[in-house]
Order: C-alpha cells, then structure tokens, then sequence
C-alpha cells in the first residue's frame, strides 16, 4: 500500500465501502488517479523500486519507454 497520507486516509474512511461491489470499482479509480496524479506518491513508487531492484512502474520512468 502506498504510504501517501492522502490514499491512506482515503483507504482507511471508505473501507466500509469496500463491501459492495459498485463503491469499490468507484473508490479504486479514485484511488488509481490520485496515485498517478500525485507527486509524493510518484516519488515514493519510484525509490521503493529502486530500493527493491524491480523495474520501475512509475509515471516518469513509464514515459522514458
């Protein structure tokens, strides 16, 4: 799980809606978007690939291809 404050506190608050399958399509993408959208979590995604000699699946490192 990303360690970004942001999907953390998403993740956490709507967990309950993570029961019923349309919310948990919806709270995915949400997720999804903020994931790919947000600096610090690019950030974090890039040096834990890194840190783990795994190919990089960040948005920047993807771009380069």
């Amino acid at each position: 799980m990303c360690p970004c404050p942001f999907c953390t506190a998403i993740a956490l608050l709507l967990s309950p809606l993570l029961l019923f399958k349309k919310p948990r399509e919806w709270v995915k993408k949400k997720i999804r978007f903020h994931h790919t959208h947000c600096a610090e979590c690019q950030q974090l995604e890039h040096n834990r690939c890194h840190a783990e000699h795994i190919k990089c699946t960040c948005v920047k490192c993807n771009k380069k291809k």
